[in-house]
This record gives C-alpha cells, structure tokens and sequence, in this order.
C-alpha cells in the first residue's frame, strides 16, 4: 500500500525542517534537525528521574533517564537504546516512544543517552550500553525492577545496539536479557552492511529515511575502522551464533530501507531455534516512532511493539 496518508501529511509539514541537505552535513546540524520537533507527552507516568551511570573503563558517565510507570516494587525492567544512525537523537527525541514502552509494557524502563559519533566512533556505543544493562542488572532489585525480567529493546540503529549488547552479555558470560524488542533495526541480514537493503525503492520519496542516508550514518559510525577487525556481531546477522539470542520481537516498516534487513534477520533467528516475532507496519516509514504524537496510525502500527513486550515480560 501507499504510505498512509495521514503519516504523509504529517511528514510533508516536517520536510524543510527534518529533511533539507539530509546528506553530509554536520552532525551539529543533524542533531538539531533530529531535536527540532516538539512532541506532547503522550503518557503520565510515576516518575521520571534524569541520572548518570558510571560509564565503562573510566570513560565519562553515562546519562540515563528512568521511567517508573508506577510505584509498585518487582516491575520487570527494559533497557531502551535510541535510533539515530549512531549519529542524532537523544533522551528528548525519544521521550514518547519510551513513556508509552513502561505504560504500555507496565515496565520499568532505562532509556540510555549513549555516546555517539563523530566525536566517539564505534565501539563507544556499543561499550556504552552494555555498561548501561550491566548496571541495570547489578542495581535492579535497588531500582524496585525484577533482576530476573530485564529485557532490552531499541529503535532503528538502537535495534543494531540491542543484539550487540546481547551478544556481548553472551561473549562475557553475563546473563543475557530475557527478551529483546527491535523497531526497524538495522541488522545486515539483507545488506550485509548492517543498513541499506534491497526493497528501497520509494524511500526518498515518502519523506523517511533513504538507503543514501542509512549509508551516510554507518560510514560516520565506524569511521576509518578496519572492517576487517570488527567483531563478528557487527553487523549483528554477522556473528557466529545467533541461537545464544533471548525471543526476540522485530517490527519493520513498509516503506523502508531497513525492511528487508529485519525481515531477513528474523527468518536468520528462526531458522536458529531462536523464537522469533515479526511484524511489519503496512504504510510506515522509517522512524515513524517518533511521530506518534501526530499520528494516530503510526500509533496504533507501534501497539503490537508494545504488546509483545507486555507478554514477555508478564507471563
């Protein structure tokens, strides 16, 4: 189907102000486009504490912000990783997506402002947010979270930083997230470059994020890294043994060029014995999380997100 009309009209509103010179500009710039938009808060919570988290092998501290959805001790916990591209986004750009995941998942969630490139190249992000679960697993039970139901779930470059973590967790034998959520992750399963894949077509078109663009993040992401030394879960389809994964849920876009990447990786997840979920947004764009506070049918294409992260995590 065509992009949903709804979601266009939004996105036509957004296009000099999101999407001008989308490619190699700055990344100052690119960042104040990601955090030009302006979001009602879509759901009241307990609370919501801003804090830090002791960052890995002296590296600075990690800004963290805590949702509470409500006072009750033992909630399960999810560690929320932003999308991006490496590159933008933030605690603020996130914000909704990550109220609605502990309402809606009635969860306790840490969404994790990791550092990001250029100033700090890979593997900054990927240390940052293990560290970030680490601790969430050490001070869960301190946090009034369940250290037995921690899941991790992210967005976009955030889904590529999710199965990271987790193979990491699996490779310095620390347990592993019961769960993992991804939203249109980048994966190499169709690309073999952990972004653009086949089914592009239309992208730049729509208004969402192109495969150029997608390119554009990874190459800022990784830099002069030799690929040749980067670790066999880099991309994530990559590494050696996808069944050390936890159940995984993967939602994709119609209308994007990461589509087939995470379709792919589920089909890579189930022939592995790993249990598996995919959904795919009929007439979503890339990065449609973002936007839900305008758009009712990006909304409702993200509920069963959520909902696969309540059963996850509350059976």
């Amino acid at each position: 189907m065509a992009v949903d009309p709804e979601l266009q009209a939004y996105i036509d509103t957004l296009t000099e102000v999101v999407f001008d010179d989308a490619l190699d500009v700055p990344a100052e710039r690119a960042r104040e486009r990601a955090e030009a938009l302006e979001a009602p808060r879509l759901a009241r919570l307990h609370s919501v504490e801003d804090r830090t988290v002791p960052g890995p092998d002296g590296a600075p501290e990690i800004p963290v912000r805590v949702y509470r959805p409500t006072a009750e001790s033992g909630l399960p916990a999810v560690l929320y990783l932003h999308g991006g591209g490496f590159v933008v986004g933030g605690l603020d750009t996130h914000d909704n997506a990550v109220r609605l995941l502990a309402e809606q998942a009635g969860a306790l969630v840490v969404s994790v402002d990791y550092r990001m490139a250029p100033e700090h190249r890979f593997p900054a992000a990927l240390e940052d947010c293990f560290a970030a679960y680490a601790w969430l697993r050490d001070n869960a039970a301190a946090l009034g979270a369940d250290p037995a139901r921690i899941a991790v779930a992210g967005d976009s470059a955030g889904g590529f930083l999710s199965l990271s973590t987790a193979f990491i967790a699996a490779e310095r034998g620390v347990p592993g997230p019961v769960h993992l959520g991804l939203v249109y992750p980048g994966t190499g399963a169709a690309s073999g470059e952990g972004f653009a894949g086949p089914g592009t077509d239309g992208a730049d078109e729509s208004g969402g994020m192109s495969a150029d663009e997608l390119g554009w993040y990874l190459r800022t992401f990784l830099g002069d890294f030799p690929l040749s030394e980067l670790p066999h879960y880099v991309p994530p389809a990559r590494a050696r043994d996808l069944s050390v994964l936890p159940p995984t849920f993967i939602l994709t876009a119609e209308h994007d060029p990461l589509k087939e990447d995470g379709t792919a990786f589920a089909k890579r997840l189930e022939q592995a014995g790993v249990p598996v979920e995919a959904w795919d947004a009929p007439g979503m764009v890339h990065s449609f999380l973002r936007w839900m506070h305008a758009v009712p049918a990006a909304r409702r294409s993200a509920q069963p997100f959520y909902d696969a992260m309540h059963r996850a995590l509350h059976r």
